[in-house]
């Protein structure tokens, strides 16, 4: 990785070849078994397959930096989004909590809700979407200890606090989700986040201008720096990746990747 970095400084905009990169990821048996390399998945979709790459290498690097004398956690920190899970049985109310971090945070879109052809269905923001899907609060069916036997078990994610770096997987699966991101705009530019006694609150726009002009949280802006996305033309062609990259950030701002 560091090698591709260096040649794509030195190379100024041109153009330059992967190949030292996906040879290594070609014989790293994990890269093999979560199918990384369109050779190990033909015909797979690519914006699964650029998921998968994204949370592979952040979960490399962190363990490789770690690797290295003075086995600091730097580089994991920059990413790390930690939070504590607490899981709740919904039939004995047993709780029990576990830590977990994560260095890459998948966006779920809420479920459409049917609404009359004279109601307009309320407009979600970007904001809403990334809240709802850090702290992610979620039900399904799994085993209690307690009631020895499986049940339905509400689980939701307490932020304790969030990373300089901010890398997201849009995880763009429905009509809905779609429908979201081709709407101008709804991508913002900048991003507030204020955590607050295990709360995720997050702002944008006019929200935004106002929490910063008010000055009473501790709020941290992340500003928008780069984009890879899966261009599907639909027109029984094959897609294929790009990525957009605003280098206009300072070295030390808190910074959004999606």
């Amino acid at each position: 990785m560091g090698f591709l970095f260096d040649m794509l400084e030195k190379a100024e905009g041109s153009i330059c070849q992967a190949t030292n990169l996906l040879k290594v990821l070609s014989n790293h048996p994990e890269a093999a078994r979560l199918a990384l390399l369109e050779e190990d998945a033909p015909g797979a979709s690519l914006t699964t397959m650029l998921q998968g790459l994204n949370r592979f290498l952040l979960d490399r690097m962190t363990q490789d930096y770690k690797s290295i004398a003075p086995h600091s956690d730097a580089f994991g920190q920059l990413l790390a989004t930690p939070a504590t899970t607490a899981i709740r049985c919904m039939n004995c109310r047993s709780e029990h909590t576990r830590p977990g971090t994560t260095f890459v945070n998948e966006l779920i879109y809420p479920l459409p809700k049917s609404v009359g052809r004279s109601v307009r269905a309320p407009k979600v923001s970007f904001s809403q979407v990334l809240k709802s899907s850090i702290e992610r609060e979620t039900t399904s069916r799994g085993w209690c200890s307690r009631c020895q036997r499986y049940q339905s078990l509400a689980t939701r994610r307490t932020i304790h606090n969030v990373p300089p770096v901010l890398i997201l997987n849009a995880a763009i699966m429905s009509p809905e989700a779609k429908q979201l991101w081709g709407t101008p705009g709804w991508l913002p530019d900048e991003i507030g986040v204020i955590i607050e006694q295990g709360q995720f609150f997050c702002y944008e726009g006019e929200d935004l201008k106002l929490h910063l002009q008010r000055g009473m949280h501790n709020i941290t802006v992340y500003s928008l720096i780069g984009v890879a996305a899966d261009v599907d033309s639909g027109q029984h062609q094959k897609s294929h990746l790009v990525s957009v990259v605003n280098g206009m950030f300072g070295p030390y701002s808190p910074s959004i990747l999606c």
